[in-house]
């Protein structure tokens, strides 16, 4: 069947290039030939003989050129261009055959036809050559604002710009937003012309330009009150705040917001990636600013490059970084150092008295009592009760007359009735 259509293509060939040839007594048939060479190409098509298929589609625009029908000549550039980027994986030679078909469809008066090619150009050289992709971009949209057509551009614009980013060519993202941003205001669409403001703030950030972020805001605040008002106005607020007091926790919350997941999305990937100054991004996502945050941002060292304390000297660390150097210590390097004395904490030379100490401030220790020697003899020592009975036995006179003991009053016995009460 695939031999039966290529046989019916060449044979259409044949005829196409008899039509297209000039005669002693007559002239080439431009429309005939074109006729024939389109014919062809189908059949080459349907066999799956793409090259074949491409070379009949090029005769056939040539035929059609020269018959004055220049849309018909656009077209079979297309088709040639569609099985160069599709069957035969030629990016190029795709994009120089949709660039052709574009000046044919300008010729025709076709506008959106011509920057529709250019599109299909630069998505054809996307993979192969993003510089020459972000032409055929910009050209398409170019001729749309020409024709003020900007409403079939913002696809395009939003492409031009993801590409960009992925290229890390911001400052060429940053002037297509503008120009999205423009074609925005012209339509009123205030929605898609605030997501629009709000991600030429977020690739502002990652150029590390906030000095212009903070000037663009508030042009755009005051060119249009309703943004200032609108939740992309609020995020970039927090944006400039947290960049101004290099604040990461901040900046993180700010991205975390549910109007960034709305923009496009390059642009939200990138907002995930920005970092206050002085703050670096780790692997750990968004946890990584926890060891920046102690103090990066006013000039300290970084906490890696910090010197640490020697082992053993717990003083000047806090108990975190204690539990951190005991597990981190061998064991017999830990009992090594254990052994070793902390030198005592650095005293003032002038020590603060208060003006009316109180009189348990200084408690009196008592003094150290040293164990006898081996060869001193053992002493009874008397206990301070014994001494005190002692004292007193001494310090009585002898002729000192003690006072008689008093006696108790004579006791009366209950049956004794004749107790004189005189």
């Amino acid at each position: 069947m695939e031999a039966q259509r290529i046989r019916e293509g060449v044979k259409l060939m044949q005829e196409g290039d008899k039509a297209s040839s000039k005669g002693l007594f007559r002239k080439p048939d431009w429309d005939v030939a074109s006729g024939c060479y389109d014919h062809a190409a189908t059949s080459f098509k349907l066999a799956k003989s793409y090259d074949q298929a491409v070379q009949a589609y090029l005769k056939s625009s040539e035929a059609y050129f020269k018959a004055d029908t220049t849309h018909l000549s656009g077209k079979a550039l297309e088709n040639a261009a569609l099985l160069l980027a599709r069957e035969l994986n030629q990016p190029q030679r795709a994009a120089e055959l949709y660039q052709r078909a574009s000046n044919m469809f300008m010729t025709g008066g076709s506008i959106d036809r011509a920057a529709e090619q250019l599109e299909k150009a630069g998505r054809a050289l996307e993979n192969t050559d993003a510089n020459a992709a972000i032409e055929m971009y910009s050209s398409a949209c170019a001729l749309y604002e020409q024709e003020d057509r900007g409403r079939m551009a913002i696809e395009i614009f939003k492409k031009a710009v993801a590409l960009l980013i992925r290229s890390k060519k911001y400052e060429k993202a940053v002037d297509m937003l503008h120009r999205q941003s423009a074609v925005l205001r012209k339509l009123a669409n205030r929605s898609h012309l605030y997501k629009a403001n709000l991600s030429i703030l977020i690739v502002l950030f990652a150029v590390g330009d906030e000095v212009e972020a903070g000037k663009q805001f508030n042009f755009m605040c005051s060119n249009d009150p309703g943004f200032s008002q609108s939740e992309e106005a609020e995020i970039g607020q927090l944006l400039l705040q947290a960049y101004n007091e290099g604040d990461q926790d901040l900046l993180e919350q700010a991205v975390r917001m549910q109007h960034i997941s709305f923009l496009d999305n390059e642009v939200a990937k990138l907002s995930r990636t920005l970092t206050v100054p002085g703050e670096m991004l780790s692997s750990g996502g968004m946890d990584s600013h926890a060891g920046g945050a102690t103090g990066n941002y006013k000039g300290n060292p970084p906490i890696h490059n910090r010197p640490k304390p020697p082992v053993g000297n717990v003083h000047g660390m806090s108990p975190a970084q204690v539990r951190a150097e005991l597990y981190s210590t061998p064991l017999s390097k830990r009992q090594h150092t254990e052994k070793q004395p902390i030198p005592p904490p650095a005293q003032d030379t002038y020590p603060k008295q208060d003006a009316y100490p109180r009189q348990d401030a200084y408690p009196r220790q008592p003094p150290a009592q040293q164990p006898p020697a081996e060869n001193e003899k053992q002493y009874y020592q008397p206990t301070p009760h014994e001494l005190d009975e002692e004292f007193a036995r001494l310090n009585v006179q002898p002729d000192e007359k003690k006072p008689a003991p008093r006696q108790p009053p004579p006791q009366l016995d209950d049956d004794d009735d004749d107790f004189d009460l005189r």
